[in-house]
C-alpha cells in the first residue's frame, strides 16, 4: 500500500539485520548489491523495519545540502509510518511530492556488541617521581574494550558508509596507544610514585587512565569506553638508568635505616632521663652514705662472688598525657588522686600484667577511690 495514493516504483521488502557479528552493517534490498545507488536506496512506504534489542537502524537520507538522519532502536517491527519518521515524513512532503518511493541508505548499528581490543606500547622513557632527572625505559601491555552507546555521537563523528570493524579497531588502537604513552611517560612523576614500584601499582595506573581517554573517545570516535585492564608494566632493568635508580634508592633505604636507628637511640635516652627525675621526685636519689655502704657491701660481694639479686619491684607504672611514668606504689596514687592528676580511668600496669588496664579495676588501687574526696571546686 502507497502512501498518498501513488504505488510506483522502489522496492517493498522486510528492511532487517541478520548478521550475527559487526558493528555497522548497511541494508540493501534483495537483487541489489551493498553499493550506493538510487536503486538499492529506494525505499517505498509499507516496507516493514524490524529491528533487535540492542541494535538501532539508522536512516541517512542523502540531500544536495547535507544528510540529515534519524534512527530507531530495537526492539522494533512495524511497518514505515510517518509518525516515527519525523525527518523523513518532511522529506516526502517537500522532495518526493507525497509519493513513494523515497531514497534512503539504511545503516545497522550493533549497540551490544562490546569489542576488545590489545594494545602495547614501549619501551618508552618513563621518569621517576622522586629522581626527577632520571627517566627508565618501561614497556606496557594490556587490553580495552568499547562499544557504541550513543547513535547520534557515533554518526557524527564517522562516515556509516566508510566505517569498518577492523578500521574503527585500528584507530581506537592508535588512540589509546598514543595515550598510554603519554600517561606511562609522566605518571611516577605527577603522582611521586617511585618507577621502581610502578609494577605493582597497576590498578593505579589503570584509574588514570580512564579518567585520561574515556571523555577523548567518546568525543573523537563515538564510542564509550567499557574498560582498560593492564596486564604488565615491565621496567628495563639492564638499562644504565635502571641501574642508576636502583643505587639511588639504596642508598635513600640507607639513609632511612640509619635515621630510625638514631631516633630509636634518642627515644631511650629520652625514657632514661625521665625514669631518673622521677626518682629524683620519690626521693630514691641515694645518699652519700647509701653510696659508699653500697660500695663496701660491693667490694666483700665481689670477694665472695656472691651478688644478691635485684630487689623486686612491686609498683605500677602509669600512663599520664601519653607518657609512661613510675613505678609508682599505691599511697603515691593517693596523693595524686587527691591533686586530681589520677582517677578511676588512668592506665596502669606492672610485671605480671598482659596489658594496661583502668585503675578502677585494679582490686588493690580500686579501694582509694572510695576514700578520696573529689577536687576542689575552682
Amino acid at each position: 500500500m502507497a502512501l498518498f495514493g501513488k504505488n510506483d516504483g522502489g522496492f517493498m521488502d522486510v528492511i532487517r539485520c541478520d548478521e550475527q557479528d559487526y558493528l555497522v552493517w548497511k541494508w540493501h534490498p534483495q537483487g541489489t548489491t551493498s553499493q550506493t545507488s538510487q536503486r538499492a536506496n529506494a525505499i517505498r512506504w509499507g516496507s516493514s523495519l524490524r529491528v533487535r534489542a540492542g541494535a538501532a537502524a539508522v536512516f541517512v537520507y542523502p540531500q544536495a545540502d547535507g544528510s540529515p538522519h534519524e534512527y530507531i532502536e530495537g526492539p522494533y517491527d512495524k511497518v514505515i509510518e510517518t509518525e516515527n519518521f519525523p525527518i523523513l515524513a518532511s522529506l516526502v512532503g517537500t522532495l518526493y511530492q507525497g509519493g513513494s518511493p523515497f531514497q534512503a541508505e539504511i545503516y545497522f548499528i550493533n549497540k551490544a556488541n562490546t569489542i576488545q581490543i590489545p594494545f602495547g606500547v614501549g619501551p618508552i622513557d618513563a621518569v621517576d617521581g622522586r629522581h626527577r632527572d632520571i627517566a627508565v625505559p618501561v614497556a606496557v601491555r594490556g587490553t580495552m574494550n568499547f562499544r557504541i552507546a550513543d547513535v547520534d555521537q557515533f554518526v557524527s563523528c564517522h562516515s556509516l558508509v566508510e566505517v569498518t570493524t577492523e578500521d574503527l579497531k585500528a584507530k581506537v588502537r592508535a588512540f589509546v596507544s598514543g595515550r598510554v604513552t603519554s600517561v606511562i611517560t609522566t605518571v611516577a612523576k605527577d603522582h611521586n610514585i617511585p618507577l621502581i614500584q610502578i609494577g605493582s601499582m597497576i590498578p593505579d595506573v589503570e584509574s588514570i587512565l580512564e579518567t585520561d581517554i574515556k571523555d577523548k573517545l567518546n568525543t573523537e570516535y563515538g564510542v564509550e569506553l567499557s574498560s582498560i585492564n593492564i596486564s604488565a608494566i615491565e621496567i628495563n632493568k639492564s638499562s644504565a638508568e635502571y641501574k642508576k635508580l636502583e643505587k639511588l634508592s639504596q642508598n635513600k633505604g640507607m639513609m632511612f635505616a640509619k635515621g630510625v636507628v638514631s631516633a630509636i637511640g634518642d627515644i631511650k635516652s629520652q625514657i632514661a632521663a625521665e625514669k631518673k627525675l622521677e626518682e629524683a621526685e620519690r626521693g630514691d636519689t641515694p645518699t652519700v652514705t647509701e653510696k659508699v655502704s653500697g660500695a663496701i657491701g660491693g667490694l666483700f660481694a665481689k670477694k665472695d662472688k656472691v651478688t644478691p639479686p635485684p630487689i623486686p619491684t612491686s609498683g605500677y607504672y602509669v600512663a599520664i598525657d601519653g607518657k609512661q611514668k613510675g613505678p609508682y606504689d599505691v599511697s603515691k596514687f593517693r596523693d595524686m588522686a587527691a591533686k586530681g592528676t589520677f582517677d578511676k580511668d588512668t592506665l596502669v600496669w606492672k610485671e605480671g600484667m598482659e596489658n594496661w588496664i583502668r585503675a578502677g579495676e585494679v582490686e588493690d588501687i580500686a579501694s582509694i577511690f572510695e576514700s578520696t574526696p573529689p577536687p576542689i571546686p575552682m
